[in-house]
């Protein structure tokens, strides 16, 4: 049963699992993923919205195979990474190179994990402020469930993670983009499980046999995975 936000209409979009996004006066809500708009009063499903639904799903299937022309990277953060580095440790607690706890201070805070080799197990769980989030070079491990149901995470690169415990990113339920800069040689099992709103991922050629494993079985049909180097 899809929740129902301001007015009757849906938070989550039927079609493609996006966050919703809702007009200023309140009397309907876009996708940002699929197109679709939701109209105070209306159904949202029918026909059309069910055939709209699986030309976008076509679509996502041709591009993880080649078919159609990627789109280019756009995982980019704003902003100095110094600065979001500085940030990181003002927010972090660490011990002997781990950081085993970490608090963003304000709403949709923007932080780079550098300076530590390991982000420990549930530093940041459920954080409600942490807005995006990439780990330097030399986070080599990030621990289960480190960064799960962050529910203002939008963005997440990883650098250079060798090991990636379980579900450390699950439940993040607002994140949109996941980039995975080089091969992860161990990576936990469903570290990105009920992540609805994910849209694209970026990752080596090396890991799509991994693709099931970090974000579900069926990830290839709601979410446009663009590969890089071999």
């Amino acid at each position: 049963m899809e929740s129902q936000g301001a007015k009757g209409l849906p938070d989550i979009c039927p079609m493609c699992g996006g966050t919703l996004q809702l007009s200023e006066g309140g009397g309907r809500a876009s996708c940002p993923y699929c197109g679709r708009v939701y109209h105070a009063g209306r159904e949202a499903g029918g026909l059309g919205g069910v055939l709209e639904g699986l030309k976008r799903r076509a679509g996502i299937v041709a591009a993880n195979h080649g078919l159609t022309a990627a789109g280019a990277a756009s995982d980019s953060f704003e902003g100095d990474l110094r600065e979001a580095e500085r940030r990181f440790a003002v927010c972090a607690e660490t011990r002997n190179g781990c950081a085993v706890s970490c608090r963003a201070r304000v709403g949709g805070e923007q932080l780079r994990a550098a300076g530590v080799a390991e982000v420990g197990k549930k530093a940041a769980y459920a954080d409600p402020l942490l807005g995006r989030i990439s780990f330097a070079p030399e986070v080599a491990v990030i621990g289960k469930k480190a960064f799960a149901r962050c529910g203002q995470l939008t963005a997440v690169r990883l650098e250079g993670v060798r090991s990636l415990g379980a579900r450390a990113f699950a439940g993040c339920s607002a994140l949109r983009e996941v980039t995975i800069a080089r091969h992860i040689p161990q990576a936990g099992r469903k570290a990105f499980a009920k992540c609805g709103s994910v849209a694209r991922v970026f990752l080596p050629r090396s890991m799509e046999p991994q693709i099931g494993r970090l974000f579900g079985r069926l990830a290839k049909l709601r979410i446009e995975f663009v590969f890089f180097g071999e």
